[in-house]
């Protein structure tokens, strides 16, 4: 279908879920912008995202849903009642392939994913190119499809002084010292996460080689006391983040000197603000979802065969990760280290 571009005073960018889906999907909207640079841009997502999105220049209007409270039938009326010109699915599961279809919109945008493409009248080619692509090149291989010029692949997660303080205080009030290493523990599902007991011992064998101290970084609960648990083989040389939200973990996040990390909306945190992160990987691919950019490393059990799995729950004791040889973390974090000339203190 031919866009008359002319017509595109109002669109909309539709990406649902987790937080890392929603980082890679922002270096859509500079390049939007510039394509459509008077047009209204409204990005829909769900209410644990809206965070990432908040001040982004780009885009007029952050929308959001939450899947517990609001009703879809609602949304749909919402959306329909807004008139976009042009509708853009990045996400394309049931519920937002609806939204697209019931919009109103002239042009709708999704990708060509079977039992959903029936929504879309643009239809993005992705079926050939999702296991050897990544998520941020097949969020833009959406603007492509229909014309945009593609320019940018940079991030932007806006950041303000209230943040910057609130990360230097933390430093400050417990005395941290610079260089230190950042350790996410979050991840979606169990299989995801490294577990805490090899977390405990891999602090203990970078120390082996570097006076180095640790921030542990966490987003829930649960993660909350796997990092009191790391902290208390750890005492002198660990600290817990307080409770806090995205924007001000970032922050945080910014002060350390690399970050070793699960896959997980953090990790891509990380990587968003630039920040280089080793990313131990095992369910899930690393060309699709690893950190985006020539300055990261990632780690996986290479001699397994079920890599990639996507399994939530693994039925042979989630090896990837139980069994992942530390030499091998050690090795890509000294190319980590080498790579981006990070000098941290020894013994």
């Amino acid at each position: 279908m031919e866009i008359n571009y002319k017509e595109i005073k109002k669109v909309l960018v539709i990406k649902f879920f987790g937080i890392g889906d929603v980082i890679l999907s922002i270096p859509v909207l500079k390049n939007l912008r510039e394509f459509f640079p008077d047009a209204e841009i409204n990005f829909l997502t769900t209410l644990n995202c809206r965070d990432v999105l908040y001040g982004n220049p780009y885009i007029n209007r952050v929308l959001t849903f939450n899947k517990v409270t609001d009703k879809s039938f609602c949304l749909l009326k919402t959306i329909r009642k807004q008139n976009y010109d042009l509708v853009i699915d990045l996400f394309c599961n049931p519920r937002t392939a609806l939204i697209t279809f019931t919009s109103k919109a002239k042009y709708k945008v999704g990708y060509d994913f079977p039992k959903r493409k029936y929504a879309y009248n643009i239809k993005v080619p992705v079926s050939d190119k999702l296991e050897s692509s990544h998520n941020l090149e097949i969020n833009l291989l959406a603007l492509s499809t229909i014309g945009v010029t593609i320019k940018y692949k940079e991030f932007l997660i806006p950041l303000e002084e209230a943040h910057f303080s609130f990360a230097d205080n933390f430093f400050s009030k417990n005395s941290i010292p610079n260089p230190v290493i950042g350790i996410i523990i979050s991840g979606g599902w169990e299989a995801k996460k490294y577990k805490v007991k090899d977390y405990i011992e891999l602090i203990h064998l970078i120390r082996k080689n570097y006076n180095i101290k640790f921030v542990l970084i966490w987003g829930t609960e649960r993660e909350l006391k796997e990092c009191i648990e790391i902290y208390e083989h750890h005492k002198d040389y660990c600290y817990i983040i307080p409770e806090t939200s995205l924007k001000y973990t970032a922050a945080i996040i910014k002060k350390c000197s690399f970050i070793i990390a699960n896959d997980s909306g953090l990790l891509h945190l990380a990587a968003a603000v630039g920040v280089p992160v080793l990313g131990i990987y095992g369910p899930t691919s690393p060309v699709q979802q690893g950190p985006y950019g020539g300055i990261h490393e990632v780690v996986v059990y290479d001699k397994l065969s079920c890599l990639n799995c996507a399994y939530l729950s693994c039925p042979i004791g989630n090896i990837c990760m139980t069994e992942l040889p530390k030499e091998n973390i050690i090795q890509k974090l000294q190319l980590l280290i080498n790579k981006n000339k990070i000098i941290l203190p020894t013994h």
